[in-house]
């Protein structure tokens, strides 16, 4: 397949995925491509530029590696043979909709759920089903590297989850390819789809990276106008320390160990001075209790009333940490012996891609989906809040009347009985009780 050489492109000037498109397979696995422009990141940047531009190319490299350990276990990748593929107009050239038979799951891979496509998926369009890399680099062989831009909305819907795992059913995307492919001669007669990786965080980090907008915030967080390291003479570090010590530290050092806990009072202290801006990095090897440290560090934000942006790179992380700042407000509203004036629940909120965050139960309460669908329920005309509020008016002011028709039918079932059962209750409930049921 031909493509152009990467060393004719610059990255500033291109996409990311229009330079993995530019990579030919050689570049895919040449180890070489970058290594004589990946550069030690300083330990201090002469400007914002500087910077960003430090991590291009590094990314550059990250992703050639990760495309290359994919591409190199392409036998044990989800696969699927197209049935139909058209030009997607109007988007041009390039640019296709794609529709498969269905996904197949390659036996030793280890995957228990069928793969489904996602925005990002880098996809190989090849005429054969690749079993390994030589099969592509064969002689006569047709490919080309496609890039998932959109799924239909009814193929991605909720609703039709249990249709979507039918290995009978079809399933359809749009795709961005690297080379236009001729529909109608040669890949026509068969023509295979094999999902390799999927690039959305890669993408995600070289936007930022190449960011014009405004540039305000990274400066503030870059401290360019002072060390990192100084502290501010207005405000007293160790003293703020032993202040958030006296309101908190007993309840942290029983759920922390010291490194921990100083770590936690550290961030509270420095969050509070409104004189300079400053960065805080939790750091330990794995297994240290970064993420507990974390989490309880937002549990105690929350408490303070603070509100305050989680981000993370992968879902995983950000489920997690809700899920253990979730479980330590929970842990402590059941003791009602310490103070449970923390945070509602409604104070937390949960929001990402739903297929990718894959919300467990546990989380759904705090999940901004979930809510959302609770919130459309108690606005539904039959089953939400303005039919019970207008039934609750209703009987509030017209108790006494629908007291009086109760009694009347309770009668007159008392009455039915004493024909067919002599031995019948007599009697009915009291106001109060009516009211109270």
């Amino acid at each position: 397949m031909e493509m152009a050489s990467v060393k004719k492109r610059k990255p500033e000037d291109t996409n990311l995925i229009d330079l993995v498109f530019s990579w030919s397979l050689e570049d895919v696995f040449n180890e070489e491509l970058y290594k004589h422009k990946v550069e030690n990141i300083p330990e201090s940047f002469q400007s914002v530029q500087h910077y960003l531009g430090s991590y291009i190319v590094p990314l550059m490299e990250e992703t050639r590696a990760e495309l290359a350990s994919s591409v190199d276990i392409i036998s044990m990748a989800p696969f699927a043979e197209v049935i139909s593929l058209e030009e997607s107009k109007p988007y041009g050239s390039f640019f296709y909709d794609v529709e498969v038979d269905s996904w197949r799951n390659r036996s030793g891979a280890g995957r228990k759920e069928l793969y489904k496509p996602l925005p990002g998926d880098i996809i190989v369009l090849a005429d054969v089903k690749p079993e390994s890399v030589s099969d592509l680099q064969r002689s006569g062989s047709t490919w080309t590297f496609g890039s998932v831009t959109k799924i239909p909305q009814d193929e991605h819907s909720p609703s039709d989850s249990k249709v979507a795992e039918d290995d009978d059913m079809p399933t359809s995307f749009k795709i961005k390819t690297s080379k236009a492919i001729e529909v109608g001669k040669g890949m026509q007669n068969s023509l295979f789809a094999v999902f390799v990786m999927n690039i959305t965080r890669n993408k995600r980090i070289w936007s930022a990276l190449h960011m014009l907008g405004n540039l305000r915030i990274i400066k503030e967080i870059l401290c360019t106008d002072y060390r990192v390291e100084e502290i501010c003479t207005l405000c007293s570090t160790v003293q703020s320390n032993g202040i958030w010590a006296e309101r908190f530290g007993a309840r942290l050092s029983s759920m922390l160990n010291d490194s921990q806990t100083e770590a936690v009072l550290d961030s509270i202290s420095t969050m509070q001075c409104k004189h300079k801006s400053s960065v805080k990095l939790i750091w330990g090897p794995p297994g240290t209790g970064k993420t507990k440290t974390v989490s309880t560090l937002l549990w105690t934000l929350l408490r303070m009333n603070c509100r305050t942006l989680i981000c993370a790179p992968t879902n995983v992380a950000i489920t997690e940490v809700a899920s253990r700042v979730k479980r330590i407000k929970e842990s402590f509203l059941m003791d009602h012996r310490k103070d449970n004036s923390f945070c509602y629940l409604g104070d937390l909120l949960l929001f990402g891609i739903k297929d990718r965050l894959k919300v467990a139960a546990d989380l759904e309460d705090i999940y901004l989906d979930y809510r959302v669908d609770r919130l459309v329920e108690c606005f539904g005309p039959l089953s939400g809040w303005k039919p019970c509020f207008t039934s609750m008016i209703d009987f509030l002011e017209e108790c006494v009347p629908h007291y009086h028709v109760f009694l009347e039918n309770e009668s007159s079932k008392e009455k039915e009985n004493s024909v067919e059962d002599d031995t019948s209750k007599e009697g009915g409930i009291s106001f109060l009780e009516f009211i109270r049921n």
